[in-house]
């Protein structure tokens, strides 16, 4: 935190005897936000996911490396040169769409995202990679008049998609139960976005909604891959819906199957 409050390397730190005024200040003021519970991602401004940096702050949920089975997921299924589409549902930060337009070239992406503060996130991280001037407006797909990341690789979406031309649907949505969000550590209850982790009653809200609409945007065989919270979720997903069955899962380091895959039967 030193080095970073200062813009220096940590051999220059090192390579320090004395500190002004106003630097101590600045450290003690780094120091005083981690003791209050702020994650060390917001006081850094950044976070790590799939070995690239993303820009994060308050207002956006911190990347998470139980995420990353997602993108395994995707590699298990589509090969490195297919050309595809696929939307991102509830993208924050954008770290989960903007790894797959990096890892999968040909990959298109349609990113949907409700919360202002979050998109402000994906917008700089979009220019960071390259995928988006610094100033571009959300559109649906299915209109005529296009936002400038449509005519590269990838567009924000400000409301549901019509057509069915997806093939693939990508989501880590809400799923902490109601009650058990003031459960939870404060470095997350009481920083990052109540609405990037509220999934209702039993957790489930988002993946109902999603698999609901599903079946509207996503092309015969497509496939969904989600994040998943806890093995009750996994059940009622799995058989939420006769549309779809299940393909596979994929565990993270604590060997839990974080990541579900279905796919849809027509």
């Amino acid at each position: 935190m030193t080095a970073h409050a200062l813009g220096l390397s940590t051999t220059q730190i090192l390579a320090r005897k004395e500190f002004s005024q106003n630097e101590i200040e600045k450290i003690n003021s780094l120091i005083s936000r981690r003791e209050a519970g702020e994650p060390l991602q917001y006081i850094m401004g950044e976070a790590d996911f799939y070995g690239r940096d993303f820009i994060v702050g308050e207002g956006v949920l911190i990347p998470r490396h139980d995420t990353e089975t997602l993108i395994e997921g995707v590699k298990k299924y589509f090969a490195p040169e297919e050309k595809f589409s696929f939307l991102d549902f509830g993208t924050g930060s954008g770290c989960i769409a903007i790894t797959i337009l990096l890892e999968f070239k040909n990959s298109f992406a349609y990113m949907i995202e409700k919360s202002d503060k979050a998109l402000t996130f994906a917008k700089k991280n979009l220019e960071r990679y390259g995928f988006a001037p610094p100033t571009f407006q959300a559109t649906s797909p299915q209109t005529e008049r296009q936002s400038p990341l449509a005519k590269g690789r990838c567009q924000l979406v400000d409301r549901e998609v019509k057509k069915t031309t997806i093939d693939l649907i990508i989501s880590n949505p809400p799923y902490i139960s109601s009650g058990e969000i003031s459960k939870l550590d404060r470095t997350v209850k009481d920083f990052e976005p109540s609405m990037a982790l509220d999934g209702g009653t039993d957790g489930t809200d988002f993946y109902k909604m999603i698999l609901s609409m599903a079946m509207k945007i996503l092309k015969s065989k497509g496939y969904i891959i989600f994040e998943m919270g806890n093995l009750n979720q996994i059940n009622i997903v799995k058989n939420f819906s006769d549309d779809f069955v299940f393909v596979d899962e994929i565990f993270d380091t604590g060997n839990f199957p974080r990541c579900l895959i279905l796919r849809r039967r027509d």
